[in-house]
């Protein structure tokens, strides 16, 4: 009887030193704030934010221009939107180029442009017209009609002036089958004008163009 009462006052002091070892144990200390905060602002991601980033780089397109010697925003079909007898073109401001339809259903092409060389060119491309194009007349006159529409883009006086006194010469290259007329007159030389006939089946060719470098 003795030894079971000193083995319960045993326990008893066991589990009073347990308690006061948990009630003296330090509180681990609250985390508190620094109080400081970052200096570096954050902005928002928003999902097209990548796209507004200008990057200052200039586009393969505007480097060209800005290399060109004639300016290439001033290279549009203005110069035909006037013109009563080509009214019905089409334009293609990537080449520069209109399309007419002639009455027998040919084309006629009008380019206008250029960035180190500013050429104009007209082409007549005949699948139709029947006429004679191997005589040189017919040819001349078909050069003057679109210079005198096109007079203020074309010399007309000057290219009828040294068509009618026979101040031109002829030059042929048989590896393509093109006949050259070359002028006289010092303006339609100073601009490389030159007429051109090519002549072969199922098309022919008639082009008048100069070229300012």
């Amino acid at each position: 009887m003795r030894k079971l009462l000193l083995y319960f006052l045993f326990i008893a002091f066991l589990s009073s030193c347990s308690n006061a070892t948990q009630d003296n144990k330090p509180e681990q200390p609250a985390e508190e704030s620094t109080g400081v905060t970052s200096d570096i602002p954050v902005s928002p991601v928003t999902p097209n934010a990548t796209a507004q980033v200008n990057t200052g780089k200039a586009t393969p397109k505007d480097a060209e221009a800005e290399d060109c010697i004639f300016d290439q925003a001033t290279q549009t079909d203005e110069f035909l939107r006037v013109v009563a007898a080509l009214k019905g073109y089409k334009w293609n401001q990537e080449t520069r180029t209109a399309s007419f339809l002639l009455p027998q259903g040919d084309t006629l092409l009008i380019s206008r442009g250029g960035c180190e060389h500013f050429t104009v060119s007209v082409e007549f491309r005949l699948r139709n017209d029947k006429t004679d194009y191997t005589k040189w007349s017919n040819v001349f006159s078909k050069a003057l009609w679109i210079a005198k529409v096109l007079d203020h883009e074309f010399n007309y006086e000057e290219l009828k002036s040294d068509i009618e006194a026979n101040r031109i010469n002829f030059s042929r290259y048989e590896e393509t089958g093109t006949d050259v007329i070359s002028f006289s007159e010092e303006t339609l030389t100073d601009r490389n004008y030159t007429l051109e006939r090519h002549l072969q089946p199922g098309l022919q060719k008639i082009t008048l163009s100069y070229t300012i470098n």
